[in-house]
């Protein structure tokens, strides 16, 4: 982003956090910045950090793999879920306030607790059996509503997401057997409203997760949130390389469980490597992400249809 919009972005959100604080000598500047949001510093006057903000990048983005994306809607999902993660003792940022743009050319944003922590790109093993240990927590939330999802059966939605994502990856990924692939796993998708009520992150991966002096701080970023399968959780962070012997035994399984779910672990792990193969190509340009992404996703598929 350019200076000149990055300061723009700034400045409106001076005015906007200043307000909701009472503190018109609010200072908020570029912090760090993903996919799909900016994360931005507020300051007091005095220096000290009043929290991190959240704005999307785009107010409403359409794609190929999710359709129209209202990116207000999902920091009033993220709001929501961070609560429900407060009241279960999961760590994560407490909210201090949040606002849906009120104008065309205006800015959705969420005020956050900051987390003092150390960026890592990796966790050791005790990390991971800690990460395991939350995910679980994270698992065991039955907010009793469908959250970051339509309301209605998980099989309906999860066969159609993961549709919808095969599609778009198709145009990279020339010989996908999509059809056959679904046909193959329709039946082992779980029904049971209780398995498929649980709250998932969907994005535990190392930049999500804080570590202060060795230990879990907080889980970030609950921008991916639904409530499903836990078992879609588990695939993603296989594709991520954290579903390691130390994060197996902090969330409670043995190896009997996971061979038992073998099929659907690799079944669900396609969502991440198609969305990722398409985002690669058309939202960031990563050649390397793509051919990884590709080459997963295609032997998953070619092991489903083994």
């Amino acid at each position: 982003m350019t200076t000149e919009k990055a300061t723009a972005r700034t400045t409106a959100l001076e005015a906007e956090v200043g307000r909701a604080l009472g503190d018109p000598g609010i200072r908020v500047a570029p912090w760090r910045e993903g996919v799909d949001y900016f994360a931005d510093l507020a300051r007091h006057p005095d220096g000290r950090i009043a929290g991190v903000v959240r704005s999307p990048r785009h107010e409403v983005l359409q794609t190929d793999y999710e359709g129209a994306v209202d990116f207000a809607d999902v920091l009033a999902k993220e709001v929501n879920v961070l609560g429900l993660l407060g009241v279960a003792g999961v760590p994560a940022p407490h909210v201090l306030d949040w606002r849906r743009r009120d104008a065309p050319d205006g800015i959705s944003w969420m005020l956050c607790e900051h987390i003092e922590h150390q960026p890592t790109e990796e966790l050791n093993e005790d990390q991971q059996q800690e990460l395991g240990g939350i995910t679980r927590a994270i698992h065991s939330i039955r907010p009793g509503r469908t959250v970051g999802r339509p309301p209605g059966p998980w099989p309906s939605y999860v066969l159609g997401r993961l549709t919808d994502r095969l599609r778009a990856a198709e145009k990279y990924c020339p010989g996908l057997s999509t059809d056959t692939v679904l046909s193959r796993c329709a039946a082992d998708v779980p029904a049971d409203a209780d398995r498929t009520g649980a709250l998932l992150h969907l994005d535990l991966r190392a930049p999500n997760i804080c570590v202060r002096q060795g230990s879990i701080a907080a889980v970030i970023d609950v921008a991916n949130a639904i409530t499903g399968d836990p078992w879609l959780e588990l695939a993603r962070i296989r594709f991520c390389g954290l579903f390691t012997e130390a994060f197996r035994a902090g969330y409670g399984l043995d190896d009997a469980d996971v061979e038992h779910h073998r099929r659907i672990l690799d079944f669900y792990e396609l969502d991440i490597a198609a969305l990722l193969t398409v985002v690669a190509v058309e939202e960031i340009d990563d050649q390397e992400l793509l051919a990884s992404s590709r080459e997963r996703l295609e032997h998953l598929c070619a092991q489903i249809v083994r």
